[in-house]
This record gives C-alpha cells, structure tokens and sequence, in this order.
C-alpha cells in the first residue's frame, strides 16, 4: 500500500481493515517508518560532525605553539628543508636556501608547522627553523618605496620582485619596510608576508 505525503495518522487507522494480519501489517509500516526516522537523524548527526577543510576557518593545531593561527614568520637559516609531513621520517619536498624568506604558518602538529610560500607551494617545516621576525618578499615589478603612506608622496626606492625587506609596521593598506640601505612605504597588495587587515605596529 502507498501512502500519501500528508495522509493523517487518524485517517490511517480508520481506513485500515479489521483483522490479525492488517494488524501485523500495521505494526511493520509503523517500524519501518520509525527505521527511516532513526536513520535521518543519524545521518543529520554525522553532518555536524564533518568539518570542510576547504573552509576559511578550518585549521588543525594539536599540541601546537600556542600562537596564532594563521599568522606570518620568516626562515631562520639560508637552508631549511620543507618535508611531505610533520617529521623527520617523510621525505622532503622543498629545500629553501634563503634565509628570512617569508612563510604562512596555516597548520600545527606538535614541533611541526604547516606553511605555505609566496609561491603557493605547500609542506611541513620545523618550528625551530623558523622565526617571528618579519619579512616581506615584493611580488610586483618596479614597487616603488614611498617617504608616506600615499600615492602622491615621493619615491625613496624601486624594489624588483623577489626583494626582501624587513617588515616594520603597517598603517591601513599601506606597510613600512626597509633594508640595512632604504626605507619606505608600500602598499600591502604590491609585495607578500603579512595577513589582510593585519595590525602591525
């Protein structure tokens, strides 16, 4: 027997036949019915229980630094090696050979540091290879340095990608940094290494 969507409970009862065998029938679509009901809610449980990685807030930290994360550091030696995973066991990936490179920290696992360079490339580091101190690395050609925060101050230096700088503090979307030769401004969006809308002082 098929049922209507909104056939009522009532009208069920009453238009089911009297008798041992429509009794049993009944008593076997009621269980079905709470059968389905049981494994809607199950399946609405495990939903909640599911976490989207590809989401902007999902991250992994476990036993982690206890730092911010996402949050910038810099490399602390001219070599580190970018390994698959978190320990020394996976095999490396990357070997970075410029000290002060900027790197994102997304992910924590114990010692371990899920980073992500300026290049998009991916991989695990060590958390005593890598450093708080800022640095920026110029992704546009021809940054120009600024004496202020604005498009109209003058220029103090043209900066080629690929340069690093050291990473002072930033106001609005504009960022002061500086090498052991030149200082200037630049705005946030023309070099790479500091989160948006991020206060640095």
């Amino acid at each position: 027997m098929r049922l209507p969507q909104s056939f009522p409970a009532p009208d069920l009862l009453v238009s089911l036949p009297r008798g041992p065998s429509y009794l049993a029938a009944l008593i076997c679509l009621i269980a079905g019915m709470s059968a389905v009901l049981t494994i809607l809610h199950m399946k609405q449980a495990t939903a909640l229980d599911k976490i989207d990685v590809g989401a902007t807030d999902a991250r992994t930290v476990i036993r982690g630094s206890g730092l911010p994360v996402p949050r910038f550091v810099s490399l602390k030696s001219d070599v580190v090696n970018m390994r698959v995973g978190p320990g020394h066991e996976y095999p490396l990936q990357w070997v970075y050979v410029r000290k002060n490179l900027p790197l994102k920290v997304i992910s924590e696992f114990d010692a371990w540091r899920k980073v992500i360079d300026h290049e998009g490339e991916t991989g695990w580091v060590h958390g005593q290879l890598v450093s708080l101190k800022r640095y920026g690395v110029i992704t546009s050609s021809n940054a120009k340095l600024r004496v202020d925060p604005n498009q109209q101050a003058s220029v103090t230096a043209i900066a080629e990608a690929g340069v690093l700088m050291e990473l002072q503090y930033c106001e609005g979307q504009w960022c002061r940094l500086g090498t052991d030769n030149v200082k200037g401004w630049l705005e946030r969006r023309q070099f790479w290494g500091v989160l948006p809308n991020e206060e640095l002082n």
